[in-house]
């Protein structure tokens, strides 16, 4: 009966999520890992659910007790001298009810400004910014469903823009089993400020998580089937100037990740990236394309991690982050 419940629930979502969408692709920052240890396990995972805060920007059911009253900060150094940061919290209001806030920034750098003519005047900057509030509700012990609604700014030299965007997302976690499955739709909503009066959509996504801690071995596995929205979300052509083909386009919506010691102090990650090894690789060359690593370790109430994506052999990124438990820098024990 549960499972027929999740995907009666999954079908009503993703038709509301589809009906709603006009236009363009608009703010990919808001589909950037929002935590290290996200960016660490393939860049996609929406299931693990623990202490980690920093998930619920991604998927606000994955709320629970274990993060009350913790903070999430992280920075990214991103692609083509870009940088983005995050933060986010989450509070228990009890008898199941779950709240959170998070926010988060993306700061393009500096560009020439370029006429027609290729003339070079001046220079301009671009940023992007949303900030925004999550509810989740734990309806059974088994069972979490969340929603976040957040405000998007956009500015391009002179040209703003802004827009609503939502998340809804559910989550099964079986407890004794160490497992949990979560299905989520990222960024539905309204651009109500355009640019230039043409308006565009938001980038709607689509992702089913599992993950589980295994009995036998201290590793965490994660897999998550990500931009179901669309089933084509391959290039054309593979490296080698060949037609991609029907496999090839099923299995680059699959990332990976395994976390090693998931329940101790300290944690060691690597995930890998399907549609990123395939479409970044480079022919005649190991380039490691779609491949990301990292650790984690904590020290009395913080938490510190780490995280190194290889997007390409000449572009990579580095994430930091750092978890702060609230309730023992108080004095309190959990």
């Amino acid at each position: 009966m549960k499972i027929k419940s999740l995907f009666a629930i999954s079908a009503v979502l993703s038709h509301f999520v589809l009906f709603a969408q006009n236009g363009e692709n608009i703010y990919p920052f808001l589909n950037t890992p929002v935590s290290v240890r996200q960016a660490a396990l393939g860049g996609d995972a929406i299931s693990v659910r623990d202490y980690d805060v920093n998930f619920l920007a991604a998927n606000p059911s994955l709320n629970n007790l274990e993060m009350e009253n913790r903070i999430g900060i992280s920075f990214a150094s991103y692609l083509a001298d870009s940088k983005y940061g995050t933060v986010s919290y989450a509070k228990d209001l009890g008898y199941g009810h779950l709240i959170s806030a998070h926010a988060k920034y993306m700061d393009y750098g500096k560009m020439p400004r370029t006429d027609e003519n290729a003339e070079i005047n001046g220079e301009f900057s671009a940023t992007d910014a949303a900030v925004g509030v999550g509810y989740a509700y734990q309806f059974e012990d088994d069972w979490t469903v969340g929603g976040n609604l957040n405000l998007v700014t956009s500015k391009i030299d002179n040209y703003t823009s802004m827009a609503i965007a939502a998340t809804g997302g559910i989550t099964y976690h079986l407890k004794k089993r160490k497992e949990t499955v979560s299905l989520v739709a990222r960024n539905f909503g309204y651009q109500f400020k355009t640019y230039n009066g043409t308006r565009e959509r938001l980038p709607l996504k689509i992702d089913l998580g599992y993950s589980k801690i295994l009995e036998q071995f201290p590793v965490a596995v994660t897999v998550t089937a990500h931009d179901l929205q669309k089933f084509d979300i391959s290039s054309e052509y593979n490296n080698n100037g060949q037609e991609v083909r029907f496999f090839r386009k099923i299995f680059d919506h699959f990332s990976i990740g395994a976390e090693f010691f998931p329940e101790d102090a300290f944690n060691i990650r690597l995930g890998y990236n399907v549609k990123r090894g395939n479409e970044m690789a480079v022919l005649d060359q190991r380039s490691f394309a779609g491949i990301s690593a990292g650790f984690g370790v904590k020290i009395s109430s913080f938490r510190f991690d780490y995280a190194h994506v290889r997007y390409h052999s000449a572009s990579n990124m580095n994430m930091i982050g750092l978890t702060m438990d609230l309730i023992e820098l108080g004095g309190n024990r959990r």
